[in-house]
């Protein structure tokens, strides 16, 4: 079959049963990367009071956990960065051959910071030495989601796009799951003095082998015939970054994917980051009920965003992303009242209720952005807005609204956070184009 024949086929639908399994081998291995990545950064908000001790050891608590949420959102402010390098990597040299590289690379960081030693070791060398590691896996992690999510895009037929993109969503959910569960398995079943000695390694060493596997996985996956047409017509652009940065009408597409992304942002790594901290420290719950929501609310996310993604193949991503985004604005402080009520049933009630739509609407974005931009510039664009949209409503969260509720004494600036970026984000979801169903851009 000639690539022009497979987009084609893709474009109508009309694909073999060999074609169809390859299209679910491309999805496992898009998604194997985002398992590695949100297991690694999930793994870091739950073991943030840890880490605190750890590596920044100080007479003042509250000092030492902000110190480490500001290390974890380095990695995050390295991101855009990484957007930047691998957006024009993916677009110039292709896809499979970046997710390959970013894959190892965040796997190889996260092991880094499995073997530091702390800070009464070796002292101040300890968190610069954190520090330079998850500057580097922010990097990395820079351009992961973008590269899988156009890589899958670019192998999925028009009418189950939105639901292989979204599986993209739910390998991060899964990954944060684990990194959820892992760490709190291991807070639940050691003492403090064992956490603080060796047991916090532990969930970061088990980044190597899952990163081996996701590297086996891509390297037997092909290119993506969009990519593959392109390079074949010596179409690919020299200066990706450039052409995405070039003329109005890309500024506008660029910023408009940028603050769809905030939302999704700010509530995703709100859910992973901050909530954990938020439920150990401003809730002073601990054990299995400062953990168990937590875990319960990422499983029912998971769950949202595998409806949602098939849902917005039939009715349309903007759909989807409206309700879910109206979904925020109205749920978000009848659910942190309940959140931080501190009676267990009613935060786990909370949480689920909230991971509705923080579910939906994550699981709908991805596909929604990468339909906006054309094949020579795909993971650029995606890569610059997703990035920057992430560094500063998501990786900034965890330390800021730990600093807001310690300066307010209120509990619910976490609500009125995804409320603003809900409000935000209504208008600017009313102003775009339908995408569902029609052939990704070439031009």
């Amino acid at each position: 079959m000639t690539l022009e024949s497979q987009i084609e086929s893709l474009t109508t639908n009309d694909i073999d049963p060999a074609t169809r399994r390859a299209v679910r081998r491309t999805v496992v291995g898009g998604a194997v990367g985002s398992i590695v990545e949100f297991y690694e950064f999930s793994t870091y908000g739950v073991l943030a009071t840890t880490l605190a001790v750890v590596f920044f050891p100080s007479t003042d608590s509250t000092a030492s956990l902000l110190a480490t949420l500001a290390v974890f959102a380095v990695a995050f402010f390295a991101r855009p960065l990484g957007g930047f390098v691998w957006g024009s990597i993916g677009d110039r040299i292709g896809r499979k051959r970046t997710l390959a590289l970013t894959i190892i690379l965040m796997s190889v960081f996260t092991t880094l910071m499995g073997i530091v030693p702390g800070y009464a070791a070796i002292g101040v060398i300890a968190p610069i030495l954190i520090i330079a590691l998850r500057f580097l896996q922010g990097v990395a992690a820079g351009g992961e989601v973008s590269g899988a999510v156009s890589f899958v895009a670019e192998h999925s037929p028009a009418r189950t796009r939105g639901f292989n993109v979204g599986m993209i969503t739910v390998g991060a959910g899964t990954g944060t799951l684990l990194g959820t569960i892992v760490p709190s398995i291991l807070l639940l079943t050691l003492t403090p003095e064992q956490m603080t000695e060796w047991g916090w390694r532990i969930p970061l060493l088990i980044a190597l082998p899952l990163g081996i596997i996701g590297l086996y996985i891509r390297r037997r996956l092909d290119e993506t015939p969009y990519f593959l047409s392109l390079a074949k017509q010596g179409d690919t652009s020299e200066h990706p970054i450039r052409s995405a940065l070039s003329g109005s009408r890309q500024w506008r597409l660029l910023i408009t994917a940028f603050l769809i992304t905030a939302l999704n942002a700010a509530s995703f790594y709100m859910l992973a980051g901050y909530l954990p901290t938020f439920a150990r420290t401003s809730l002073e719950l601990t054990g299995f009920a400062a953990l168990a929501p937590v875990v319960i609310a990422v499983a029912c996310a998971i769950v949202a965003e595998v409806i949602a993604a098939r849902i917005s193949d039939r009715v349309g991503r903007k759909r989807v992303l409206m309700v879910t985004a109206i979904g925020h604005l109205v749920l978000a402080l009848p659910c942190f009242l309940l959140i931080t009520s501190g009676q267990f049933g009613l935060i786990v009630l909370g949480l689920v209720i909230l991971s509705a739509p923080i579910g939906g609407y994550a699981a709908v974005t991805n596909s929604t952005l990468i339909e906006l931009f054309p094949t020579r510039v795909r993971v650029s664009g995606h890569g610059i807005t997703y990035n920057l949209s992430v560094a500063i409503f998501g990786g900034a969260a965890p330390y800021l609204l730990t600093w807001l509720t310690g300066m307010t004494g209120s509990m619910l600036v976490g609500a009125f956070y995804l409320m603003a970026l809900a409000v935000i984000a209504i208008p600017v979801l009313l102003s775009i184009t339908e995408s569902a169903g029609k052939p990704l851009r070439t031009e």
